[in-house]
């Protein structure tokens, strides 16, 4: 753990990551967050759930569903995420600065072990961006003093925790750290903070949130169905109730939504879903490689907000997810959401959910 520290260089881009974004201070206009919006993943959205989805998205790939959030040893991973980041010039030395920049920036390779610059762009830079503007416009509606600070407070939090879900629990180098904090992160929320490029994924082309609802099984102290999916959607000039789209996460399919009136659509896709992690170690470095199987996604949205959603993945590890969110359906005055999975990823998870509630009770066997 005794490592050369660079204090400098971690100061100034922390400094970075704060201050750019604080010309975002007035809002006149909301790009991703819908303060009318009553139904749907948009109407479900709160800063506590993005953090939840944020933090633990990384259960996903846990086949074994070992999801315990009591038994995470907090502390190491905390500081393993640290022992990276406190000396980053030192870390990517030791690594190989063209081995670094291949694996985490671009490349031309189709080696799955080669491609890690793809959530990096598209979860870090651009996912991460676009909900840390979603989330300052959340608090700008609710009368938030300072959003803009809140919105970076909120994004910084789920950053860590995400990078510590994902730590492993000894200290070795791990350079995934360095670049999705570093730059890719700080890169997505100073691109966020300029109206031309909110403006541009939002009207131009649709960048969307379908990230999921969050479940706590108190059997065994689980979390379930936690995680971020983002959705890029282009209408066609000539047929704009046709648009291509990709949808992107663990669970990645790429297709065509119809949209059968003014804000309704259905969409359909396939591809790929991450059903695991594999460690790679080469001396004292390491990182994870994803295990790749298929997958086939429907969803239903109403003006981006996701309403409905089914994935189903195989046939390695086949598995089914529903998640129907609030506001769908009305019992009796009241419009709970659903969730069921089942499979060999999920074994058997169920919950309610509720609009007025981040987080709500499952039930798994």
């Amino acid at each position: 753990m005794d490592t050369p520290r660079y204090p400098s260089l971690t100061l100034v881009i922390l400094f970075a990551s704060l201050w750019l974004p604080t010309r975002m201070c007035a809002q006149e206009h909301y790009y991703f967050y819908r303060p009318h919006q009553t139904r749907g993943s948009d109407a479900f959205f709160t800063p506590l759930n993005l953090v939840l989805n944020g933090s633990f998205d990384a259960f996903r790939t846990d086949i074994g569903n070992n999801r315990n959030v009591r038994t995470i040893p907090w502390k190491l991973t905390s500081s393993i995420v640290w022992y990276n980041l406190r000396s980053p010039l030192y870390h990517i030395n030791q690594y190989g600065w063209k081995r670094f920049w291949r694996e985490e920036f671009i490349n031309l390779s189709f080696n799955i072990q080669e491609l890690q610059f793809l959530p990096n762009i598209g979860d870090h830079t651009l996912g991460y961006g676009m909900l840390y503007a979603k989330v300052t416009e959340y608090y700008d509606a609710h009368g938030y003093p300072a959003p803009v600070l809140w919105g970076v407070g909120t994004s910084l939090v789920f950053h860590y925790v995400n990078e510590m879900m994902q730590s492993g629990y000894e200290y070795k180098t791990n350079v995934d750290h360095i670049a999705d904090i570093y730059v890719f992160n700080t890169l997505g929320l100073v691109l966020f903070s300029f109206d031309g490029v909110k403006r541009f994924f939002s009207e131009d082309v649709e960048l969307l949130d379908w990230s999921l609802q969050p479940l706590f099984v108190p059997r065994n102290t689980t979390l379930q169905n936690v995680g971020q999916e983002f959705v890029l959607r282009y209408r066609l000039p000539w047929a704009d109730h046709l648009a291509p789209f990709i949808c992107w996460g663990v669970n990645s399919v790429v297709g065509l939504s119809y949209r059968y009136d003014h804000r309704q659509s259905i969409s359909l896709g396939v591809g790929q879903s991450v059903n695991g992690m594999k460690r790679q170690e080469r001396g004292e470095f390491w990182r994870m490689v994803p295990n790749l199987d298929g997958a086939v996604g429907v969803f239903w949205d109403d003006d981006g907000s996701l309403l409905a959603g089914m994935i189903v993945t195989g046939p390695k590890v086949p598995n089914v997810q529903l998640n129907v969110y609030p506001g769908l359906v009305n019992v009796a005055g009241i419009q709970p959401g659903l969730y069921v999975g089942t499979g060999e990823r999920d074994g058997f998870v169920a919950g309610v959910t509720f609009m007025a509630s981040p987080i709500s009770l499952g039930f798994m066997r």
